[in-house]
């Protein structure tokens, strides 16, 4: 193995046979307070730029001390990715991550291990494959044609575009059309229950994951009643769901074979004897997918437009790009244009280095093992930094410049220096994000759209954005206007 190194079967007696010529201990890290270590730097929704910061001077491994031990940090691309490509035999989740998931009533293949993840994969992973995406792409299309028709509509009235809140409301809307099957058109509807209980759901999910003391475990405040009254509303319309798509099926049997959604396939699957799923497994992967879909996507495509309207000339060049490939139709109707926007995956592959809306992922070690030369033991809680080479100044120059063109090259280049190598958005190994491709055909669908029909105007008089942790990380506003382009 390239960085780790199994032990499972080492005692204390013969740890001699691992290689390695250090332990944790001996590793670097940000001074702490007697007794609590870095704890109170490692709580709030913003702590994960002090690890940013750390990770730019202690980089590419360090350690964190907290009460009762220590965590490892790991920020260069190959250890990061030897660690993730080693899951789940090796490294899992972080348990407490797993405990504060299933109190809040989400559960499925995102914090399963070993057999029951592999199992679970599957289903998943075939209802959100390439060709499921592709097939579904016309009814992406007509989705954000919507969204589109419904600025417009307000710019022509003089109302304002409430970006955030619409890329959220689209982002949902397609998550539950290709997993769910149906047209919930929460993008016209402002008031839906279901967006403000799935970003209710976001926020105390990143209050609880970063708490130093899990109080609503003796006492609930309201914002804690409030997220288990959503848990409930979301299980409830997911309920709702699952019996259409059932009465479906029992009128459409052929759907059992070829199903045309994600529901689809795991009903097909529970109901057979021998798959060993059952049916809580098919209620929590579909609750899973309706809250999973949401947060990420629409948060990067929000971050990209900031960082767009504040760069003029990385703004110009895409829109000369969609200008280019759409010509006089408003936005991409074509699957094959998606293939056809070289600047757009730059500033995209840009915008994951600034502003990665998962910055870390926390893993922990299953067996004694060596990461980087260090002696890691057993139960050993690792975060793994997603974009720490992208902070790396000797790698990226001009690093805090927003920069497009660094992805751009005449030739392929050799893949030591290939930028896309040095960061890891959507994980690595096994446990990749199953959402990726659906995520990118929405960011490329979508992006293209608004920088071919309209110019940005960022408002210089509005409070800095903050990067706010909410389980994902996303921007406190998008302070962006829309003008419609001559």
């Amino acid at each position: 193995m390239n960085s780790t190194t199994e032990a499972s079967e080492l005692s204390a007696e013969n740890l001699g046979e691992l290689k390695y010529s250090r332990t944790i201990a001996d590793l670097s890290g940000p001074k702490g307070l007697p007794f609590l270590g870095n704890a109170l730097q490692m709580s709030g929704r913003q702590w994960h730029l002090s690890l940013a910061k750390w990770v730019r001077e202690f980089r590419p491994i360090f350690r964190l001390t907290v009460p009762g031990g220590s965590v490892v940090v790991v920020s260069d691309r190959a250890t990061a990715g030897a660690l993730l490509r080693e899951r789940p035999e090796q490294f899992r989740r972080v348990g407490g991550l797993k405990t504060i998931m299933n109190e809040l009533n989400i559960s499925g293949v995102f914090i399963a291990e070993g057999d029951d993840w592999r199992k679970q994969r599957k289903l998943v992973m075939g209802g959100l494959n390439a060709e499921v995406i592709r097939n579904f792409f016309p009814k992406m299309s007509f989705m954000a044609e919507r969204m589109l028709r419904r600025w417009k509509t307000a710019l022509a009235e003089g109302r304002p575009v409430d970006l955030r809140r619409d890329l959220k409301a689209f982002a949902l809307d397609v998550t539950v059309g290709i997993a769910m099957g149906h047209d919930l058109d929460v993008v016209n509807h402002d008031g839906s229950q279901l967006q403000r209980d799935v970003d209710n759901m976001f926020q105390r999910l990143g209050a609880r994951a970063f708490a130093l003391f899990p109080y609503w475990r003796h006492f609930k405040l309201p914002a804690d009643r409030e997220a288990d009254k959503s848990a409930a509303n979301i299980e409830q319309t997911v309920a709702g769901f699952i019996r259409n798509t059932r009465a479906r099926m029992e009128q459409q049997p052929h759907l059992r074979q070829k199903p045309t959604t994600m529901l689809e396939a795991m009903i097909a699957a529970s109901d057979d004897p021998e798959s060993g799923f059952t049916d809580q497994d098919l209620i929590n992967n579909a609750i899973l997918s309706v809250i999973g879909g949401e947060d990420t996507t629409a948060n990067t495509m929000a971050w990209m437009i900031n960082l767009l309207a504040q760069n003029p000339d990385a703004a110009s060049a895409l829109a000369a790009e969609a200008d280019a490939v759409l010509d006089d139709a408003e936005l991409a109707h074509d699957w094959e244009m998606m293939k056809q926007f070289p600047y757009l995956d730059a500033a995209h592959n840009e915008t994951q280095r600034l502003r990665t809306v998962a910055p870390f992922i926390g893993i922990v070690s299953n067996a004694d093992c060596v990461v980087a030369d260090t002696f890691v033991p057993k139960n050993t809680a690792i975060m793994v930094s997603t974009a720490g080479e992208g902070l790396d100044e000797a790698q990226f120059p001009q690093n805090d410049a927003f920069l497009p063109e660094r992805w751009i090259f005449d030739q392929k280049p050799q893949k030591e220096d290939d930028p896309a190598r040095k960061l890891i958005p959507f994980g690595d190994g096994p446990r990749l994000c199953p959402g990726r491709f659906l995520a990118l055909t929405e960011i490329k669908l979508v992006i293209s759209m608004v920088m071919h029909n309209f110019e940005l105007e960022f408002d210089t008089h509005a409070p800095p954005i903050q990067q706010i942790m909410n389980f994902f990380m996303s921007p406190s506003a998008v302070p962006v206007r829309l003008k419609l382009r001559s």
